[in-house]
């Protein structure tokens, strides 16, 4: 990382804790009138209800998640004649002000998250149309991307930001009481205790908002705002809710990908970067995730001064459900390796929160908070993870204080935080700083007999395997995940120079297979911790033993082909720990049954989702589909010039008869699935045994493929 150069220094806006340079490492900067920390769900579910019942003209929430049926309020009867239901509170704000517009702009969410989104509330809202009730869901974002900002504007001069949603799972007091029944979902089931951090703002920082706010609803909708705009006068502020700052300069950076014509925006990582290379004394982070390569060189770099600052790293335990688990959680035990590692100084903490009561129940804390507290002087909340997709992928908004003059709300903020996962007061925590002079000893000498306590966090990647993949980038990409992009680059028109590039493309492919392999033998190694946290033998060795095993793998391949799994990667992983024979079978059977799915999915509704994906290329593709029938199919097969579901997809838009596009995709198929299968297999035999038989028969697999893959690339074009 590269420092500004002194004449850069002159020329930025802040002269403090760390230069300001607009559009590298902020957006926006702005006075935030009153201002407050608002710290878990309880919190902010209550004053969230508050501000809106003071709103007159309009409400605007930019939400990446939103859950019609959770209680603001739990077991309590308010004063108001308002209901404490999120999705009745909104209809009755609606009824008794005739003035007010509420405007909802969600994220169109990615499949993934299905059966974590509700339905109801926005059935209930197209079966009860309300003319002053506005919900857009938000698409113009890259496929893989995620719009994740959360922020409410109420009428223009308040407003609130930060790492919480409106949404299940988030309600959750201070005390984190490890059973709490209170702590439940709409459907009335308990979950663990929930910790995060927003913010509210006034005035001029909340204008900055509004206009965050009115920029997105742009570019969802290709229409301006529809509500006015902010006055200078501001009467909404909740009464629960008490101010910790004043007249502060408030910083606000953004992340954004690359999409159509909006460039790519990484401010917070910048911002990130910057502010670690300024502390002197320590950096306190809280964040949901720890899987950037670039913010983990950075806190490496300042663990190795031999007078750098103490780092303290608050996470969850365990990072969620399988899927965290087994990619994001994968990375963090990696990172955690490297800083430990790097600790030469003795100056890095990594914890956890965890609570237990009289009774002798005990839980860990949910981490979800997204903070950062430097010297007693800078503090910066939103809404990003420590991990590749928020620092360049996903939309995101961090709001820091304290980059020109030092921010008391810091170190306040800073005794707070311990103090709640220390369980005791801030004086308390304020005293142990003073002697120890270290938030780390603190910690260690404060946790001891407590029922609130920050426990260290188990740090190991077991295996060689699994740590070589998590040195990779394969589980946090840092690009998004954008479909799209394949197509638009394997269908350019543009072939100038392409023959003086044949040995990167070869490269590329040989560097490919090597990848899906050591992919393979990854999932091979971590599949245990993905799934159930044993090891893939026995996961497979019970599978084997059931009648039902092949109609399971069978389903693997058909659920990969309809949602864009890499298929290849799952016939590495069966390849590898089942049998080539199955592998294949389950494979190719699936994979067809899938590719008509989704061949039908297509002549129903499939042009409205590859536009979005692909368009201007649309209809090269399908047009290179109708006109060459069944030979079209198998090239395609066997050569992709975009991913499988895509094909399948636009076969569908494009009329293509059954028999010609099943006859074309087991043509085309075979011989690509056995050639992937056989590769894989050989790989393994030299893996185990590396004979100069067993090397000779993988050589020749592998130039049969990479024959096969030029020879059909050559004929297509």
């Amino acid at each position: 990382m590269s420092l500004p150069t002194h004449k850069q220094q002159q020329e930025c806006l802040g002269a403090g804790f760390t230069p300001l340079r607009e559009d590298a490492n902020y957006w926006k900067q702005a006075n935030s009138g009153r201002g407050a920390f608002i710290v878990d769900g309880e919190s902010y579910f209550r004053a969230f209800r508050e501000a809106v019942i003071q709103a007159e003209k309009y409400i605007c929430l930019l939400a990446w998640d939103f859950k019609g049926e959770i209680e603001l309020l739990r077991d309590e009867s308010p004063e108001d004649e308002y209901p404490t239901k999120l999705v009745d509170l909104i209809y009755a704000l609606l009824e008794q002000k005739p003035e007010l517009e509420i405007y909802i702009l969600l994220w169109d969410y990615s499949m993934v998250y299905l059966t974590e989104r509700e339905w109801l509330p926005f059935t209930r809202f197209r079966q009860d149309p309300h003319p002053r009730l506005h919900l857009v869901t938000d698409s113009e974002i890259n496929v893989g991307a995620s719009h994740h900002q959360k922020v409410v504007m109420v009428d223009g001069g308040f407003a609130f930001c930060g790492g919480l949603d409106l949404s299940t799972w988030r309600w959750d007091t201070q005390a984190h009481q490890p059973e709490d029944p209170l702590r439940v979902t709409p459907d009335g089931e308990q979950y663990q205790p929930y910790h995060d951090i927003h913010t509210a703002v006034t005035g001029p920082a909340a204008h900055a908002l509004d206009e965050l706010c009115r920029q997105r609803w742009q570019r969802a909708t290709k229409e301006e705002a529809p509500w006015p705009n902010p006055s200078s006068e501001n009467t909404v502020w909740p009464e629960s809710i008490q101010p910790n700052f004043e007249n502060a300069n408030a910083v606000f950076a953004l992340t954004y990908s690359e999409y159509k014509e909006y460039p790519a925006v990484t401010q917070i990582e910048e911002l990130h970067l910057d502010m670690i290379a300024a502390a002197e004394r320590y950096i306190y982070i809280e964040n949901q995730y720890l899987s950037s390569h670039t913010i983990t060189d950075a806190l490496i770099e300042r663990l190795g001064e031999e007078d750098g600052p103490e780092i303290i790293i608050i996470l969850t335990q365990d990072t969620g459900g399988w899927l965290e688990e087994g990619t994001l959680g994968l990375l963090r035990c990696r990172l955690l390796e490297k800083l430990v590692e790097a600790d030469t100084h003795s100056r890095f903490g990594a914890y956890f929160p965890h609570v237990s009561d009289e009774a002798g129940n005990e839980s860990q804390v949910y981490v979800h908070a997204k903070t950062m507290i430097c010297d007693d002087r800078a503090v910066m909340v939103g809404s990003a993870n420590l991990s590749n997709r928020s620092m360049k992928v996903d939309s995101e908004v961090m709001m820091t204080l304290g980059l020109d003059e030092a921010a008391e709300a810091a170190p306040e903020l800073l005794r707070r935080l311990l103090g709640i996962h220390l369980g005791h007061s801030q004086d308390k925590v304020d005293q142990s700083l003073a002697t120890t002079n270290s938030i780390n000893q603190t910690i260690r000498d404060l946790r001891k007999g407590s029922h609130h306590q920050l426990r260290n966090l188990e740090i190991g990647c077991a295996g060689p395997v699994r740590r070589k993949l998590a040195d990779t980038q394969l589980l946090d990409p840092d690009d998004p995940i954008d479909l799209g992009y394949w197509l638009r680059k394997a269908t350019r028109s543009d072939d100038s120079n392409q023959s003086s590039h044949n040995w990167k493309r070869y490269a590329i492919i040989a560097a490919s297979i090597a990848a899906v392999f050591l992919l393979g033998l990854g999932l091979k190694e971590a599949w245990g911790s993905v799934i159930d946290k044993e090891s893939v033998e026995t996961f497979f060795q019970s599978l084997n033993q059931s009648p039902w095993k092949l109609p399971l793998l069978f389903g693997i391949f058909f659920l990969a082909g309809m949602t864009g799994i890499s298929i290849n990667v799952l016939l590495v992983s069966a390849t590898l720990v089942i049998s080539p024979w199955a592998a294949f079978a389950c494979g190719f059977g699936g994979s067809l049954l899938s590719a008509v799915a989704a061949l039908y999915v297509g002549r129903m509704a499939g042009y409205p989702v590859l536009e979005k994906l692909f368009h201007d290329r649309l209809d090269r593709l399908s047009k290179k589909i109708q006109d060459r029938g069944v030979l079209s199919v198998a090239l395609l097969r066997l050569v992709p010039i975009a991913p499988f579901v895509v094909v399948n997809l636009v076969a569908g838009i494009s009329k293509m008869k059954l028999r010609t596009f099943v006859a074309g995709s087991c043509l085309g198929m075979l011989p690509g699935m056995l050639g992937v299968v056989f590769v894989t297999h050989q790989a393994k035999s030299a893996y185990s045994d590396p004979s100069w038989q067993t090397w000779l028969y993988l050589g020749l697999g592998i130039a049969a493929l990479l024959g096969l893959t030029f020879g059909v690339k050559k004929f297509i074009k």
